[in-house]
C-alpha cells in the first residue's frame, strides 16, 4: 500500500491515496499505521478519495478528506490535516492553481496556497458555553467552542506546567462525542497553546484548536491572532463568516507499507 508522510507544524499524518474508495481502512489498521513503534507513526490518517466514492462526502468538490484519529476513530475535521491534504493534492498533480476546494465531514473547505504556506477557510468558531476538565489533579474552567468539532479552551498562567500525559476528564453530558482540550496563556498579540486531542493524545499542534483558541482570545470578535504551538506558529484570522488557518505544510516521505 502506497503512503506519504507529511506534517503541519509538527502535527503529522500518514496520507493514503485511495481515489476509488477500495481500501478497507478499519480502525485497527489506522491504529497500526499510526503506532510510532510498530507502524509508521502519526497523529492521524488522511485518506484521499474521490467524493463520488465516499458516502459521507458533501456535494461539489472532486476530492474528499477522510480523516481518522490515531486510535482509528472518525473525526469531523482536522485543520492541520486539511493543509497537508492540500499540499498532497498539489504536489501529486491532483489539483492546480493557488485556490481549491475539497470536502470533509465538516463540509466544503476552501484552501489557498502561497509558497510554503497553506491557508484553509473553515466555519467561524462559535463559543457555545462554559465547562471544565480535569488535567491530572488540576481542575480547569474553560470555554466550549464548536468549529465543526468540539473544543474546550482553558486559560492557565503557564502552559508548560500543565500535565497532558493522560486523557482529560470532562463533562460527558456536555461533550457526548468527546472533546479536544487546549490550555493557553498570553493575549491577542501572541497566544501560546498546548492541546490534548481526543483519540490522539497530546500533539505538537492542532489547527482547529488554534482557531478555537483565537475565538476565545478575541472574545468572539473578528481579528487575527498568532498562535504558538510546540511545533511552530499558526496564524488565525477570524472574519464575519469564516475562519482562516494559515501555516506551513510539508511532505517528508513516500513509500510502501505492508500493514
Amino acid at each position: 500500500m502506497r503512503f506519504t508522510k507529511g506534517h503541519g507544524t509538527g502535527n503529522d499524518f500518514v496520507i493514503l491515496p485511495d481515489l476509488d474508495g477500495a481500501l478497507d481502512l478499519t480502525p485497527e489498521r489506522v491504529a497500526a499505521l499510526c503506532d510510532r513503534r510498530r507502524g509508521i507513526g502519526a497523529d492521524g490518517v488522511l485518506r484521499v478519495v474521490r467524493s463520488a466514492a465516499a458516502t459521507d462526502a458533501p456535494e461539489g468538490p472532486e476530492f474528499f478528506m477522510d480523516y481518522r484519529n490515531s486510535d482509528g476513530s472518525l473525526a469531523e475535521m482536522c485543520g492541520n490535516g486539511a493543509r497537508v491534504f492540500v499540499r498532497y493534492l498539489l504536489e501529486q498533480g491532483l489539483a492546480g492553481g493557488s485556490k481549491l476546494e475539497f470536502g470533509s465531514r465538516a463540509g466544503v473547505i476552501t484552501a489557498v496556497a502561497d509558497g510554503d504556506e497553506i491557508a484553509v477557510a473553515m466555519r467561524r468558531p462559535a463559543i457555545v458555553g462554559q465547562s471544565s476538565a480535569m488535567l491530572g489533579a488540576l481542575q480547569l474552567a474553560g470555554q466550549a467552542v464548536d468549529i465543526g468539532n468540539p473544543h474546550l479552551v482553558c486559560r492557565v498562567p503557564d502552559v508548560d506546567i500543565v500535565d497532558l500525559r493522560d486523557a482529560p476528564r470532562f463533562d460527558a453530558a456536555f461533550f457526548p462525542a468527546g472533546v479536544n482540550v487546549e490550555v493557553i496563556s498570553g493575549d491577542a498579540s501572541l497566544t501560546r497553546m498546548r492541546v490534548y486531542e481526543r483519540g490522539s493524545g497530546e500533539t505538537l499542534s492542532c489547527g482547529t484548536g488554534a482557531c478555537a483558541v483565537a475565538a476565545v482570545v478575541l472574545g468572539g470578535a473578528d481579528g487575527t491572532v498568532p498562535v504558538e504551538v510546540p511545533g511552530g506558529r499558526l496564524t488565525i484570522t477570524i472574519e464575519p463568516d469564516r475562519c482562516w488557518l494559515a501555516g506551513p505544510a510539508v511532505l517528508v516521505a513516500h513509500g510502501d507499507v505492508l500493514i
